[in-house]
C-alpha cells in the first residue's frame, strides 16, 4: 500500500492503525450522500445476495465506514451487527482504496488474531471490493465471506468489483435525481414567488394611474377653483414621486443583489442618517397615526454610504410603519459597542412567526404577515436593505416573538470617529440668478418639449433637438451655456456626442449634463469619462435640476 494513502491513528489492532489521506473529505462525501443509517432497500439487496451467489460464499455485506463504525447497508448470510471501526476487516480493505484478498485469515500473520476471524463471525476467506465514488473517494467495501479458505480467481475478482461500481453507481445516480427534484422545487417556489411579484408589480404601477389621471382632469375643469387646482398638483406629484420610488427600488434591488452596486462608504454621522431617514418615512408614519420615539447618541459615527444607508433605516421605519396596526408605537434605538454601531427599529405590530423570519429577506417574498393583502407592497424593501447592509459589510436581522407580538429589526455598521473625517476643503457656492442658455437633447419629444418649457417659464432660452445630429449642429451655431442628453440618442449615442462637442473650441465653457434611465455606478464612470460635467438619472426633478445648473453656472463665473 502505498505511504501516501494513509495517515496514522491511534487504534486497538496494528492493521486498522491508519485512515485514508483525505479522510475528512470522505466523511464528508458520505454525510452528502446520505447513506448512513438508513432503511434496507430492495436493490442493495439484489446485489449482496448476486455477489454470495456468483462468488459462492454463505456472506455477502455492503458496508460503509465513518468515522468510528463499520455501518451495513445490506447483508445476505448473516445478521449484520455493530462493528468498531478498528475491529472491520473492511476497514483495513478501504485503505487499498481497490480490493482486499485474504484467502485463509488464519494462517496470514497479519490476520490471524484479528477479532473477526478469532470471534464469533469466524472469517476465514475474506474478500473486500472498495466501493468507490465518482472522484475516486473510498466510501466502504462489498465484501464477501466464507468460513474455508479458498483461492479467488480473477473473474470474480472483476464481478466483485463491477458489483460494487453499480452500487455506487445507483447511490450517485439516486443522489442526483434528489437533487434535480430539489432544484426543480425550488425553480417552482421562485416562479411562483415571481409571478406574484409581478402582479404586484403591476397594481402597484397601476394604482397610481388613477389618482394621476383624476388629478389632471380636476386641473382641467374650468369650473375649479385655485385651491382645488393646487391640491389636485400636489395630489398628481405626490402620486408620480411614488411611482418613482418603485422603479428606483426596482434598479437598486437588481444592482444590489448582482452585486453591481458600488458604495460610497466614508464615516458619517449616525444621527444625520437618522434624521435623513425619518424625513424619508415621515409621512408613512403620520399617516397611520403611530407614536415613534427616539434614543439616538448624537456622538456616534459609522462607516456608511450616506444614501444607501438611510435607504437601510427608512425602510426598516417603513416596514414599522406598515405592518403595525394604526395608532401603534415605534421605537429607534441606537447603540455603540467596541467596532460596532446598532441601529434598532422595535413596534408593537403584528410580528412575525418563528418560520418565517428569513422568508422576509427573500426576493419576491412577503412573508405570510397578517397585513400583506391589505398594505400590498412589492417585497423589495427588506430584500434591499438586508443586501446593501452586506454591501457595507454590516449585517441586518429580524427578531420577533411570533405573531401579534411586535418585531425589531437591527442593523449593524461598522462604528466610525470623527477624527475619522477626513477635511473637505470645499466652499458652498451661492446660486446664480441669470438666465441660462440650455440645449436639449432628447429623443422623446414629451421628454424634450415638457423639460425646454419648464426651463423656459424659469426664464431661461432652450432649445431642443431631437437627434444627435441635430445638436451638434445646433450647438456649433448657437454655442449654448449648457448641454442636456440623453444618453440612448437614435443617430448616435450621447457618449460620441459629448465627445463631439468637447473637441468644438466654441464650446469649452459650455456645462455638460447626462439625463439618462441608464443609473448604475458603471454609467455614471462611463458618463464622466466621456467627458460629461455631471450624471442624473431619469425621472429628473425640475426644481432640482435647476439649482444645480445654477449653482454649476455660479461656480463657472468669473471672480470680479
Amino acid at each position: 500500500m502505498p505511504l501516501s494513502w494513509c495517515l496514522p491513528l491511534e487504534k486497538s489492532f496494528v492493521m486498522a492503525a491508519a485512515v485514508p489521506f483525505n479522510e475528512s473529505h470522505r466523511l464528508q462525501k458520505l454525510k452528502t450522500l446520505g447513506i448512513l443509517d438508513t432503511p434496507a432497500e430492495a436493490h442493495f439487496d439484489a446485489i449482496t445476495k448476486l455477489a454470495a451467489s456468483l462468488l459462492q460464499t454463505p456472506i455477502a455485506l455492503l458496508n460503509f465506514i465513518d468515522d468510528a463504525r463499520e455501518w451495513c447497508k445490506s447483508a445476505w448470510g448473516i445478521e449484520p451487527q455493530p462493528t468498531k471501526r478498528e475491529e472491520s476487516l473492511c476497514a483495513q480493505a478501504l485503505l487499498t482504496n481497490d480490493i482486499l484478498v485474504i484467502s485463509d485469515a488464519t494462517a496470514d500473520d497479519e490476520f490471524r488474531n484479528h477479532p473477526q476471524v478469532v470471534g464469533e463471525r469466524n472469517v476465514v476467506f475474506y474478500v473486500g471490493a472498495v466501493l468507490k465514488a465518482s472522484d475516486g473517494t473510498a466510501l466502504g467495501t462489498l465484501c464477501v465471506i466464507a468460513h474455508e479458505p479458498r483461492n479467488l480467481s480473477e473473474s470474480e475478482k472483476t464481478t466483485l468489483i463491477s458489483l460494487a461500481e453499480h452500487a455506487v453507481l445507483h447511490l450517485e445516480k439516486r443522489q442526483a435525481s434528489e437533487e434535480l427534484l430539489e432544484m426543480r422545487r425550488r425553480l417552482e417556489a421562485a416562479e411562483q414567488h415571481q409571478q406574484e411579484f409581478l402582479a404586484m408589480l403591476a397594481h402597484e404601477l397601476r394604482a397610481p394611474l388613477a389618482p394621476i389621471q383624476t388629478g389632471i382632469a380636476i386641473v382641467d375643469r374650468p369650473e375649479a377653483t385655485d385651491a382645488e387646482r393646487a391640491w389636485a398638483r400636489g395630489l398628481v406629484r405626490r402620486y408620480v414621486e411614488q411611482m418613482g420610488h418603485i422603479v428606483d427600488d426596482l434598479l437598486s434591488t437588481s444592482l444590489a443583489t448582482t452585486g453591481v452596486m458600488q458604495l460610497n462608504i466614508e464615516p458619517v454621522s449616525v444621527k444625520d442618517l437618522i434624521e435623513n431617514a425619518l424625513e424619508l418615512t415621515n409621512a408613512a408614519i403620520v399617516d397611520r397615526g403611530h407614536t415613534i420615539s427616539t434614543s439616538v447618541d448624537a456622538t456616534l459615527y459609522a462607516f456608511a454610504d450616506r444614501t444607501q444607508s438611510s435607504i437601510v433605516i427608512a425602510n426598516m421605519l417603513e416596514n414599522a410603519a406598515i405592518y403595525t396596526p394604526t395608532n401603534g408605537r415605534i421605537h429607534l434605538k441606537v447603540e455603540g459597542a467596541d467596532s460596532s454601531v446598532f441601529i434598532r427599529v422595535t413596534d408593537n405590530g403584528v410580528g412575525i412567526a418563528q418560520e418565517e423570519i428569513d422568508a422576509i429577506f427573500l426576493l419576491f417574498k412577503q412573508g405570510k404577515r397578517p397585513l400583506a393583502r391589505s398594505i400590498g407592497g412589492m417585497g423589495l424593501g427588506l430584500t434591499l436593505a438586508r443586501k446593501l447592509a452586506e454591501l457595507h459589510g454590516g449585517t441586518l436581522v429580524a427578531q420577533s416573538e411570533g405573531v401579534g407580538r411586535g418585531s425589531e429589526f437591527t442593523l449593524r455598521l461598522r462604528r466610525a470617529s470623527p477624527q475619522d473625517i477626513p477635511p473637505t476643503g470645499r466652499v458652498e457656492v451661492a446660486a446664480s440668478t441669470m438666465p441660462m442658455s440650455i440645449l436639449i437633447a432628447e429623443d422623446n419629444h414629451d421628454t424634450a418639449d415638457a423639460l425646454a418649457l419648464y426651463l423656459q417659464l424659469s426664464g431661461n432660452t432652450a432649445r431642443v433637438a431631437y437627434n444627435a445630429a441635430e445638436a451638434l449642429a445646433i450647438a456649433k451655431e448657437w454655442r449654448p451655456e449648457v448641454v442636456l442628453s440623453d444618453i440612448g440618442l437614435p443617430d448616435m449615442d450621447g457618449y460620441a456626442l459629448i465627445r463631439a462637442m468637447r473637441s468644438l473650441d466654441c464650446l469649452a465653457n459650455t456645462t455638460f449634463v447626462a439625463i439618462t434611465g441608464y443609473a448604475s455606478d458603471s454609467d455614471k464612470i462611463a458618463a464622466i469619462e466621456a467627458g460629461f460635467d455631471a450624471h442624473m438619472t431619469k425621472p429628473v426633478d425640475a426644481t432640482s435640476l435647476e439649482e444645480f445648473l445654477r449653482r454649476a453656472r455660479a461656480s463657472n463665473e468669473p471672480e470680479h
